[in-house]
């Protein structure tokens, strides 16, 4: 299962303005506490990737286009390019590219192959030092000849297999002092040539990783290829021990932190509004007056991550 952006651990430690202690209501005991708070943050998580129109955790997306001249699949004029502008935002990796002339059924897919294509302008990863900030881009460059006009006006399909977002998952067994091999929910995104630098989320236990590798335990493999993306549950390498030890749920992940605080606020909206009239009453006067505020910073916090096209 996945892990939501935040966990009622993190919510709980975050400055957020509320007591959670009236949620949902004042007499609630301790688990309906806990439960409502965990609705909470899958909804507030749910918040974040509707409002971006794309999930922001690290995904595996295949996508079938046609072209030249489909909105998606181009060929530069002047360097006789193939361009594919991807769905998603925040492109970490392309991992296959297949093309086929639009008139066979079934398609016959050809592979361009590895190092015929290219991210313009990937996520940036910088080495130890987590994410602060949106970067990655949508466009895909394939090496000219594969995509023209010879077949006409939407002469091919193109199937791009790409990752988009950040490394996000959760503990799935507990991770002692100095453990280098830790078991996530999730390796979708983690490890590769650059390392991706995040954060293992556990109060004042918190701690930074960088990952050089990981493995799922059943890879997927692409549409129409061979290719095996590792994605899903399994383990990541660490480069450098880990100086804390760590439960079962702790949150690992890579997303910039501006997102995991547009996460805690989306929650707050989403607790303050489904809390009774009583406990209302007991918020401070800012809270009591509504939820719009927040709800505006959400949004000028995601607004640069947002998907446009």
């Amino acid at each position: 299962m996945a892990t939501p952006y935040i966990t009622p651990g993190m919510l709980l430690a975050q400055p957020a303005g509320i007591s959670w202690k009236v949620i949902p209501t004042l007499t609630a005991d301790t688990p309906s506490q806990l439960a409502q708070i965990q609705q909470v943050c899958w909804s507030a998580t749910s918040v974040v990737d509707s409002y971006c129109r794309q999930p922001l955790r690290s995904v595996v997306v295949t996508e079938t286009h046609s072209g030249p001249g489909g909105p998606r699949v181009a060929v530069d004029r002047h360097t006789q390019l193939g361009t594919l502008i991807a769905r998603h935002r925040h492109l970490s990796d392309v991992w296959a590219v297949l093309v086929s002339p639009s008139r066979s059924f079934p398609a016959a897919w050809v592979p361009v192959p590895a190092g015929q294509f290219r991210l313009r302008t990937p996520v940036s990863f910088s080495g130890p030092v987590p994410a602060t900030g949106p970067s990655g881009g949508s466009v895909i460059d394939v090496a000219r000849g594969w995509i023209d006009w010879r077949q006409g006006r939407r002469g091919y399909q193109v199937q791009t297999s790409y990752s988009s977002g950040w490394a996000h998952s959760g503990l799935t067994a507990a991770a002692p002092i100095g453990a280098t091999v830790i078991s996530v929910d999730d390796v979708t995104g983690w490890g590769g040539p650059h390392g991706v630098a995040g954060f293992c989320y556990d109060g004042a236990a918190t701690e930074t990783i960088t990952v050089s590798s990981a493995a799922a335990t059943t890879p997927t493999i692409l549409p129409n290829t061979t290719t095996a993306v590792q994605t899903g549950p399994g383990t990541i390498q660490l480069a450098q021990p880990l100086t804390q030890s760590h439960p079962v749920g702790a949150v690992v992940s890579a997303l910039p932190a501006d997102v995991i605080h547009a996460a805690v606020l989306a929650a707050t909206v989403e607790a303050l509004e489904g809390i009774d009239a009583i406990a209302t009453q007991s918020l401070s006067g800012q809270l009591a007056g509504g939820t719009g505020a927040l709800a505006t910073e959400v949004e000028m916090l995601l607004d640069d991550y947002r998907r446009v096209v």
